[in-house]
């Protein structure tokens, strides 16, 4: 007993974690498991990839957290708001040690390319092995690598995220009515909001896929989409509740000569719910009640509540609020940072001068993650 109550005391919070950004960095190694040649090239890794591909990459291994893992992950990842707020590029790779425990969580725009399916197998191919033998720099490393050689094969993909659904595709004919070398249809040309010969080939190349997808593999005829109504009857109780919060739309498509029907879940980025842990539909709503309101002496207390639509699913943690600051005396910037404060992210500015390093500041780009990621124990 005595020992569960002092690992909860010592455990840290989301707020509590020190951000690497306003001194230039992408790692915090508050365990203490790194030498300085792995945080290098961990630091050196996810700066090229930034600089190429608008990602943004946190590494952070901590020895205790407040609540699972995982919730921790998502929970710390939205906190620092870790990647690009259009694209919602980012990836957050959190080492627990306490719990042998990785977990790497993926921003909305990412997860088509950093699938859930795949992160978990190169953990426990490339990652896990390491960590056994106690190598955690390089294991963090080769994680590391993979994923940035998967975001390189998907550069269009990774650089957009979540983005990409500005480029709308038109409804097309069932045979193009245009010709190779004809001039471009004034309709396509006209949906190409990121222009060039990137917009061209990336919609293409998801008009080809979506057509592909669309047709019927026995009858190789194109299967129309069900309407709302019409869906429901093809649709489980959650996956209904879903379209009710509106988190999530299903599109039913069935072949018009024979009975197959293929379900597509187009994913609605910014509706405000996550993915529930027991029933795994996108049902979960989280919200923060203030306990004990934090004054410029002492800190306060929060609550948050997540619960879900679809299940009987419900947890409540609780967290602390940084004390107050005052920035009045302050004339280089209308707000500060501390290293060592457990306020949120809000609460510096990446030009402010209380950073003691001599590297360029900088912030996390305002994205978002709604749970899509994986872990792995070893």
């Amino acid at each position: 007993m005595w020992t569960l109550l002092a690992a909860t005391a010592l455990a840290t919070t989301p707020n509590e974690v020190p951000d690497p950004r306003p001194t230039g960095g992408w790692v915090t190694d508050a365990a203490d498991i790194l030498d300085d040649a792995a945080e290098a090239a961990l630091n050196e890794r996810i700066e090229a990839l930034h600089r190429d591909l608008h990602v943004e990459v946190a590494v952070v291994t901590l020895q205790e957290v407040d609540r699972t893992p995982k919730e921790f992950a998502t929970a710390l990842f939205n906190h620092w708001t870790i990647g690009d707020a259009k694209a919602n590029n980012g990836l957050l790779v959190l080492m627990v040690m306490g719990q042998r425990r990785l977990e790497m969580e993926t921003g909305y725009g990412l997860e088509p390319i950093l699938t859930d399916t795949w992160l978990g197998t190169m953990q426990k191919q490339q990652m896990v092995p390491a960590f056994k033998d106690g190598r955690f720099g390089d294991g963090l490393v080769a994680g590391l690598v993979a994923c940035d050689e998967r975001l390189r094969q998907h550069p269009a993909e990774a650089m957009l995220g979540t983005a990409a659904a500005a480029v709308k595709l038109p409804d097309w004919p069932e045979q193009p009515t245009w010709e190779a070398g004809s001039p471009i249809d004034p309709l396509l040309a006209g949906e190409l909001s990121f222009g060039g010969a990137l917009g061209m080939l990336a919609l293409g190349a998801a008009w080809g896929w979506r057509r592909r997808q669309r047709t019927c593999p026995d009858c190789h005829v194109y299967m129309p989409m069900l309407d709302e109504q019409a869906d429901d009857a093809h649709l489980t109780e959650g996956q209904r509740m879903e379209e009710t919060v509106g988190s999530v739309d299903h599109q039913v498509h069935a072949c018009p000569t024979c009975d197959r029907v293929v379900l597509f879940r187009k994913r609605r980025w910014f509706s405000g719910y996550s993915t529930c842990p027991k029933c795994s539909h996108r049902t979960c709503t989280t919200s923060k009640t203030v306990l004990e309101s934090p004054t410029y002496t002492s800190t306060g207390r929060g609550r948050t509540t997540t619960t879900c639509a679809s299940c009987s699913y419900s947890e409540s943690h609780t967290y602390s609020i940084a004390r107050l600051q005052d920035t009045s005396s302050s004339s280089s910037s209308s707000s500060s940072w501390s290293s060592g404060s457990s306020s949120s992210g809000s609460s510096w500015s990446s030009g402010s001068s209380s950073s003691s390093s001599g590297s360029s500041g900088g912030s996390w780009g305002g994205g978002h993650s709604g749970g899509g990621g994986a872990g792995s124990s070893w």
